[in-house]
């Protein structure tokens, strides 16, 4: 764009969507002119954020099987529950410690694996997307996930992940409404009860080999958390990637500028 100032002719960039806007910067992936309102977070135009972003597969599928691998899980810790409600009232009998109880018992952990593998492939998609869109919550995908592994840090970091990861994608009243509290509490109270349960119940059982009545009513405790930890991890899942899935949406059918409001929303 030419301007001519007193007599001077000289020569202003301009961004190409907003010509009446002076330019900033450069797109850090096509080199385009950009101006303020289409600078993003990781130096691109809205139309290179878009395209990046659409080049990352999304997490729709891995939503579906994490569900319904925690539905599975929350399935099993119920029948964990009903094993654990008559061993307390104990009803303790030669048929339920044996082949139903452990039939039980390696559901109920082949299930609890199974959830948290599904839930972790789908939480490194969405890490992914996220930083596809700009929206980093800054760690890597596999840093992500790697958190939840690691003793010590995954007793807390996840949860801090998770509210990151809800804050980006529908801002901080998004996230205080989502019960990401309760769920993480309830994770942490059946991990303790586990714990309880294998380094001193088990020293407190019976002489003939039954099971204690503490320790039927620490696996009770143990049963319900992981139970409502599966019931809110469906429903903490379901409601981030509808969110998601508005933003890909969004991008897919729409290459036009985000409207400011929806921008701050995100």
């Amino acid at each position: 764009m030419l301007s001519a100032v007193e007599g001077e002719v000289e020569s202003q960039a301009v961004c190409p969507q907003h010509p009446e806007r002076a330019a900033v910067r450069t797109c850090a992936r096509c080199g385009r002119y950009v101006c303020s309102g289409c600078e993003q977070e990781n130096g691109q135009c809205r139309e290179c954020m878009r395209l990046s972003a659409l080049e990352v597969p999304d997490s729709r599928g891995r939503a579906r099987r994490a569900v319904t691998a925690l539905q599975f899980s929350a399935a099993t810790d119920l029948l964990s529950l009903g094993l654990h409600v008559i061993l307390s009232l104990g009803v303790f009998t030669e048929e339920v410690q044996g082949v139903p109880a452990a039939g039980v018992v390696f559901l109920n952990v082949g299930g609890g694996l199974l959830a948290q593998v599904f839930l972790l492939m789908w939480f490194h998609r969405v890490v992914r997307q996220l930083k596809a869109l700009g929206r980093d919550i800054g760690d890597s995908p596999a840093m992500a996930v790697w958190w939840w592994l690691i003793p010590l840090a995954n007793w807390v970091k996840p949860y801090h992940l998770m509210k990151d990861v809800a804050t980006r994608l529908g801002g901080a009243h998004f996230a205080s409404v989502l019960p990401l509290s309760v769920w993480w509490g309830a994770n942490v109270l059946s991990r303790i009860m586990n714990q309880v349960d294998q380094r001193i119940i088990g020293k407190l059982e019976t002489a003939d080999g039954g099971m204690s009545t503490a320790g039927a009513v620490v696996g009770l405790i143990a049963a319900g958390s992981a139970l409502v930890m599966a019931l809110f991890s469906i429903q903490i899942i379901r409601a981030l990637q509808e969110k998601l899935d508005q933003r890909r949406d969004g991008l897919e059918f729409g290459d036009g500028p985000v409207p400011e409001a929806g921008a701050e929303a995100a």
